[in-house]
């Protein structure tokens, strides 16, 4: 029986021994072959080509993507024609070292310098919703609509309006209790299939900051928080990767038109907040 079983145990180890040999000898060969080498040379002289996120006092400001060279795809194409081609060479998307993608310990004060701008509007009853609509609707321009908890609870068609036409919906809430936010994001989900992804705040408040953190959230504070005249203040501030913060209110629906013409007029794209902050 011992016999049979050292037997058997030999075998296991011949067996696997012999795999790793084999892995080895397909690694060595793919290492010295010419095309191979080529490869590696080439990925060596693109390099990685995304940008860290800034950082700076508890704000952050998102990267950008970048690409490196897949080599192992690269080769296995190259290998079927038997020669290198650098139009053959395989790309793979890579995050920034500094990305926000799991970073919620910061305020997003802006996306990255890009053309970009995003227009976010804070809902807290339904006052000149319709207004605001049918101009961003003339203007075939998408915004994001932070809309106060008793609105999801109580308005679901008005969501539901915003959402049909393309907008996006985050909540609105002093604190962002986790209950709220549990409450609300299923709400969210039974309305348009999915989830909350940004707490909106003025001003920096940690507590609230955590909570969104423990969902997940990132929090964001608006480059720009339009007042009594709101083309005045976006005049005067623009940048790119500005967000844009308006009311739902009598000035908003007033200079709103003329607003979007004047971003356009700068050569800079409005985008929906999910967009803007795309590494």
């Amino acid at each position: 029986m011992f016999k049979k079983i050292t037997s058997v145990l030999g075998t296991i180890t011949l067996i696997c021994f012999s795999f790793y040999y084999t892995d080895s000898a397909i690694d060595l060969i793919k290492k010295t072959d010419p095309i191979m080498k080529q490869i590696i040379e080439y990925s060596n002289d693109y390099g990685n080509t995304s940008t860290d996120s800034i950082l700076i006092n508890n704000n952050i400001i998102p990267g950008t993507k970048g690409t490196i060279v897949d080599i192992e795809e690269s080769y296995n194409k190259m290998k079927r024609l038997g020669k290198f081609d650098k139009s053959l060479i395989v790309f793979e998307e890579v995050l920034p070292n500094l990305s926000i993608s799991n970073n919620y310990d910061n305020y997003i004060i802006s996306g990255n310098d890009t053309n970009r701008v995003s227009l976010v509007f804070t809902i807290k009853n339904s006052s000149y919703l319709e207004e605001i609509l049918a101009i961003l609707n003339k203007k075939n321009v998408m915004a994001t609509f932070f809309i106060e908890s008793n609105m999801f609870e109580n308005s679901t068609d008005i969501i539901k309006t915003i959402l049909t036409y393309g907008h996006d919906v985050e909540l609105l809430d002093n604190t962002y209790e986790i209950s709220t936010i549990k409450k609300y994001n299923s709400i969210k989900k039974t309305i348009a299939n999915d989830t909350f992804s940004y707490c909106y705040t003025t001003t920096k408040n940690e507590e609230l900051l955590n909570n969104c953190k423990k969902e997940k959230m990132h929090t964001i504070i608006p480059t720009i928080i339009t007042g009594n005249y709101p083309y005045s203040d976006i005049k005067n501030s623009l940048n790119n990767g500005a967000i844009i913060s308006f009311e739902n209110n009598q000035n908003t629906v007033r200079e709103l038109s003329s607003i979007i013409n004047y971003i356009g007029q700068k050569g800079k794209k409005i985008t929906i907040l999910e967009k803007l902050l795309e590494e």
